[in-house]
């Protein structure tokens, strides 16, 4: 490979291969190249043991270097335009390629439209099809991954890696590499057709410097399984939240559904919402310096921005369309993600953000009401917390005199010890203190199907026992009995994350014990909201799921949101079913959160986010 050594910087190169394909990755390297086979053929399927001695296996005069899947194919300035930004971030690690579908991808978009050459990496994996390593980097990847090729997938071992080292990551904007979409060696084929967000065989941006990055983003919408997304930057804290693009613009005062519906799109909603979102974010962001956004536009940035918002719609579709079927609709689903990011670029000031109109048993009547949230420190606390400040409401830490969000952990935490539940319940509504007790349908005997009407011995269970002591004690509260909470920040412990983390790191899962009946987080927001607004004090609600699940269709439910895997049933007790119609009635909230998507969410926070310091 070229390098230039008066500016200490010399690149190396290597293509990895399964020896099937030993002869299209030889055609890759072109002779400038390393061919790096795996060396288990035989084994399980894996990337990472070819990855491991690929990056093992660094000539000894490189400064970088980079790998390539044996199933890219490569822009004409590929080779120049990586070392000029081996370059100019001597330090960073650098993605040459994204797939359309990612949170990266969807940074590339939101850098295409900044006119940027390269974006800050996102807050998931680190994409390795093209990934380009200071040397040092790269053996001290080999030296931390060592003895983890049983763990996770190679991307998010290295994105694991990268994080913890403090080494920066950026993405090529456009991509410098296209995946062309072979059948996967390594059991992937299931995510369907995987493309770059954005990838020219020529540089519609030649002339604008590597130095042009957009960095820091704080929110990021995508378009994935169907779903408008954001990923939202935790401030201070290098985490990132998933929310969805309603509830994001609904914190600015945006009504999503009635923008949808004036927009006319039809069964495309989702993704003109995502673009729209897109526009909003870069528009009220203040995303991209002057200089970056004028010499984009000043050169080919049109032609990038309208590739980027081409790949939006297949991209997000991609895992249940066919290439056929995605080629069949490309036209109308560029077409309809246009719409939505012009609709979001030209989009007047958001309305002042009105918080929920409580009734006086709630809250204070104000143009911003004030609650505070209490309980044990959990992952649905943590949830509520940001989600209540997302709607503009005011959070208040002690403040006596404003309503209280109390959560109760009994009945889905193991940790939740009963007596300092019932103490923290007892100081949270002392002196009749009213808002709003998150409780746990597991106050319920065992019977084939209840509701908010059906009567509880206090003798029933020691659990049945406590929580109506616990409930007892918020006599000025609304009531709302939890199904078995899941989603983002949950303990990688229990049968549903059991599940969706067996299945992400792709191993048999056996499957006992009694049925649930879920509710994904963001839909407990969504009922806290509506009690807050709606709600009786002294009123129960039941907030779960309609439907209740046995734990072998959970299994296949994970199986497809996440990852397929071999399951093993066995019977199942009995559990009752629960009805949740009175909440739909009287405070008008439903269940949101697809199970695929609830899912999905979860098994994205365990790989990004886990390994992170949680509160609590």
């Amino acid at each position: 490979m070229p390098g230039d050594v008066n500016r200490g910087v010399r690149l190396s190169g290597a293509v990895m291969a399964h020896p099937q394909r030993r002869e299209a990755a030889a055609r890759l390297a072109g002779g400038v190249l390393d061919v790096v086979t795996d060396p288990d053929p035989g084994g399980r399927p894996s990337a990472f043991r070819t990855s491991l001695l690929a990056w093992s296996s660094i000539p000894g005069d490189s400064t970088h270097h980079f790998l390539l899947h044996d199933d890219m194919v490569l822009s004409s300035t590929f080779f120049e335009r990586a070392e000029r930004a081996a370059r100019a971030m001597p330090h960073a690690a650098l993605a040459l390629f994204a797939f359309w579908n990612s949170r990266n991808g969807a940074a590339v978009r939101q850098g295409a439209l900044a006119g940027a050459r390269w974006v800050a990496g996102a807050g998931e994996y680190t994409p390795v099809a093209a990934l380009l390593l200071p040397k040092e980097v790269a053996e001290g990847y080999v030296e931390w991954a060592a003895g983890r090729g049983d763990t996770w997938p190679d991307d998010v071992l290295m994105g694991r890696y990268l994080r913890q080292a403090g080494v920066p990551v950026f993405v090529a904007v456009p991509s410098l590499a296209e995946h062309e979409d072979l059948a996967s060696l390594v059991d992937n084929d299931f995510q369907g057709v995987r493309r770059s967000p954005c990838f020219f065989t020529d540089d519609p941006l030649a002339g604008l410097g590597e130095d042009a990055v957009l960095d820091d983003l704080p929110v990021i919408p995508f378009f994935k399984r169907g779903v408008a997304q954001c990923a939202v930057r935790v401030p201070g804290t290098g985490r990132w939240r998933d929310l969805r693009c309603e509830d994001y613009l609904a914190g600015l005062g945006i009504d999503a559904g009635a923008l949808v519906a004036r927009a006319g799109v039809g069964a495309h909603g989702a993704l003109w919402l995502t673009a729209y979102t897109m526009g909003v974010v870069h528009r009220d962001g203040g995303l991209g310096d002057a200089r970056v956004v004028d010499g984009g536009r000043a050169l080919g940035g049109a032609r990038v921005v309208d590739e980027a918002l081409a790949t939006m719609g297949p991209g997000g579709l991609c895992h249940e369309l066919s290439g056929r079927e995605l080629g069949r609709l490309s036209a109308e689903l560029h077409e309809v993600a246009r719409s939505g990011l012009e609709a979001g670029l030209g989009a007047g000031p958001p309305r002042a953000v009105t918080s929920p109109s409580p009734v006086p048993l709630i809250a204070a009547p104000g143009p911003s009401a004030t609650v505070a949230v209490s309980g044990a420190e959990t992952f649905v606390r943590e949830h509520l917390a940001y989600a209540l400040a997302d709607r503009g409401l005011r959070l208040a830490d002690g403040e006596s005199g404003v309503p209280v969000v109390h959560v109760c952990a009994l009945g889905w935490s193991p940790d939740a010890d009963p007596e300092e539940e019932l103490r923290l319940a007892r100081a949270a509504f002392a002196g009749g203190r009213g808002g709003v007790l998150l409780s746990s349908i597991h106050v319920y005997p065992q019977r084939k199907w209840v509701d908010e009407e059906t009567p509880v011995s206090p003798a029933a269970t020691p659990l049945s026992r406590t929580l109506l002591q616990v409930e007892a004690a918020a006599p000025g509260a609304v009531v709302l009995r939890l199904g078995e909470p899941y989603g983002p920040g949950m303990p990688q412990r229990g049968p549903v994350a059991d599940l969706v983390l067996r299945s992400s790191l792709n191993r048999p899962a056996p499957v006992s014990g009694r049925p649930v009946q879920l509710v994904h987080v963001q839909d407990v927001a969504g009922a806290v909201l509506a009690a807050l607004e709606r709600g009786v004090a002294g009123r129960v609600y039941n907030v779960a799921n309609r439907k209740r699940l046995r734990m072998g269709e959970l299994a296949e439910a994970v199986s497809k949101a996440v990852r397929p895997m071999n399951v093993e049933t066995s019977d199942e007790p009995p559990w009752p079913l629960v009805n949740v119609e009175r909440a739909g009635a009287e405070l008008g909230w439903r269940e949101r959160v697809t199970l695929d998507y609830g899912l999905h969410t979860l098994a994205q926070w365990l790989a990004y986010e886990s390994d992170r310091p949680q509160p609590g």
